[in-house]
């Protein structure tokens, strides 16, 4: 198929094709592009065709607020820009039309601006990913304020245990109490046995001494009581 076949192919196909857009001129600059009014502020070697950008225009580029139209080996090819306070990056800005221009089309190639003054910013849906991505974030801020009330809450928890403790104190310090009156202390230690010294008596001989053992009460640990005989 030779060149001549492939261009008579590809006008039958671009003359069958339903335009992307209607146009209808107000006056020389302002035009209707599917009822949204445009202004054409740029005209550079009179690019503006308004079949060829009916034929070529999309819906798609309803959403920028200025559509840039360049030619190429007789081609119209369109670009779509938004305005300098969008919040966008910046090679989508208007103000980097210039460098698109030098970078992306043929050097003094015909071109045309027109300025949306009806732009309706669609917002892209966002992929699998990215709303996997938004849910994790909130998660995770979910789960960190957990914690942190958590935290909060351990350190009232805290604060809280020596006001408990301090309400304790008394009936342990009562107890405590009650058990050192009922128990002598270690100098004064109660023994189980009490020595009792007598007046000394005569001498006896030793085969003749006898010692008395006295148990006193009834309790577990029994008292006795040693008698001590001096000679």
């Amino acid at each position: 198929m030779d060149k001549k076949a492939l261009q008579t192919l590809i006008d039958d196909a671009r003359a069958s094709r339903e335009p992307g857009g209607v146009i209808v001129a107000v006056d020389e600059t302002h035009y209707q592009i599917n009822e949204h009014p445009y202004e054409l502020m740029v005209n550079y070697r009179d690019a503006f065709d308004r079949v060829e950008l009916s034929d070529r225009f999309n819906t798609y580029f309803s959403r920028y607020d200025y559509l840039v139209g360049d030619w190429g080996f007789g081609q119209l090819r369109l670009r779509g820009f938004y305005d300098d306070k969008r919040n966008v990056a910046g090679e989508l800005k208007i103000s980097a039309l210039q460098d698109y221009l030098d970078e992306a089309c043929n050097t003094g190639c015909p071109y045309f601006v027109m300025h949306n003054e009806d732009a309706k910013v669609v917002m892209p849906k966002r992929s699998s990913r990215q709303r996997e991505s938004s849910h994790r974030s909130n998660r995770n801020q979910n789960n960190g304020a957990k914690q942190q009330n958590r935290n909060h809450s351990g350190n009232r928890n805290k604060n809280a245990q020596p006001a408990e403790r301090k309400s304790e104190r008394p009936n342990a310090s009562k107890r405590s109490h009650a058990r050192h009156t009922n128990r002598p202390s270690n100098n004064g230690q109660q023994k189980a046995y009490t020595v009792e010294k007598v007046k000394p008596v005569k001498k006896t001989p030793v085969s003749q001494r006898h010692g008395t053992v006295k148990t006193v009460g009834h309790s577990q640990h029994r008292k006795f009581t040693i008698r001590e005989k001096k000679d």
